[in-house]
């Protein structure tokens, strides 16, 4: 027994996590007055609400601890804002620290228009499953779009992870000829790389869109089949619906796949286009302007797929939140990592890269 001893002890050191403090090299390029743009997966959402746990397991603010740097978020009070799946109680926007001036200044729901234009009193054709005036007034304070929070915070570090939402919502919809027009789409997010550059903005980073036909949340017709949710119309189809319209489906009241809201191969096909014709112009703007892209794609195909047996507890495995949509905690330590080790490569920085 007592020579089982020292090996029990190096076992545990082995799996003890690191102790030791990165020390950034002398010559290094400082990672300082970080700012970070986006939507609900920068804020830190996940299954289906806002904490303060989940903003804290939120990407920007674990690349900031791996630099050594102090990324306070905008925390919202229990039970979330709103609650995420499986939470009793009334939404609770308050913060936790009123006054709070956070770098992070991504708003669940934004579109890339939305960062320009969008505030809690200010929006133009508001989504009522996107747009929060809440939410707004919590994280950017009043009058305030994300653009100008964003400026306000002098920035010299800037990650801009922004136009999911363009297409996420209308594809689940099995509506993706309603995504933001690819026009529209480049005209603003031009803009938006243009006015952080001449805000001051030196070491830009623009992240691309996933591709949101491969979210769990966008349910195949089989699965729904064997769950009895699908009516005889949907025999033989080649068919998706999305997490929102498979809700409010039972076996008394199936889905019908001559529904506008089925998801057919051609309108599947086309919000992959619509995907990658916004990564073509977020490319293309980058690439006038000599910003570096970071591809979300080769993190995302790295990471743990749907577990061959969903449980309870992690239906979409270790890669997804409850509501299939929103990364989880361990994709997000997984992104920060990521965008450390490529900080470091086209900046100069040196972030911690250690896993």
């Amino acid at each position: 027994m007592k020579r089982l001893l020292p090996l029990a002890l190096l076992l545990l050191a082995a799996c003890a996590p690191r102790q030791t403090a990165h020390t950034p090299r002398p010559d290094a390029v400082p990672f300082t007055r970080y700012v970070a743009v986006g939507d609900s997966i920068t804020a830190g959402f996940q299954s289906g609400g806002l904490t303060a746990e989940s903003q804290r397991a939120a990407y920007p603010r674990l690349l900031g601890e791996r630099a050594g740097l102090n990324v306070p978020m905008p925390e919202v009070q229990d039970p979330g804002c709103p609650p995420p799946v499986g939470v009793t109680g009334q939404r609770n926007c308050a913060l936790r620290q009123p006054g709070v001036v956070s770098p992070v200044v991504a708003v669940p729901g934004a579109k890339v228009g939305d960062v320009l234009r969008s505030t809690d009193t200010q929006v133009t054709d508001p989504d009522p499953q996107l747009y929060d005036a809440e939410l707004y007034r919590a994280i950017l304070g009043p009058n305030t779009t994300q653009l100008q929070a964003a400026l306000a915070r002098k920035p010299l570090f800037v990650t801009v992870w922004i136009g999911n939402n363009d297409v996420l919502l209308p594809t689940l919809r099995g509506r993706p000829d309603q995504s933001t027009p690819l026009e529209s789409f480049r005209a603003d997010y031009t803009a938006l790389v243009d006015r952080l550059l001449a805000g001051g903005a030196r070491y830009l980073v623009v992240m691309t869109v996933p591709d949101v036909t491969r979210v769990p949340a966008l349910i195949p017709v089989r699965q729904l089949r064997l769950a009895g949710l699908v009516d005889d119309s949907c025999r033989g189809q080649d068919v998706y619906f999305g997490s929102i319209v498979v809700g409010r489906a039972s076996r008394e009241n199936p889905l019908s796949c001559t529904s506008p809201e089925a998801l057919t191969a051609a309108e599947y096909a086309q919000s992959q286009r619509t995907v990658e014709g916004y990564n073509a112009a977020i490319r293309e703007t980058a690439a006038a302007r000599g910003v570096p892209v970071f591809d979300v794609t080769r993190v995302l195909g790295t990471l743990p797929g749907r577990p061959l047996i969903p449980t309870a507890s992690s239906p979409f495995g270790r890669s997804f939140s409850l509501d299939g949509v929103h990364p989880s905690s361990f994709a997000h330590e997984r992104f920060a990592r990521e965008l450390a080790v490529f900080m470091n490569q086209q900046f100069g920085t040196d972030l911690d890269t250690r896993p």
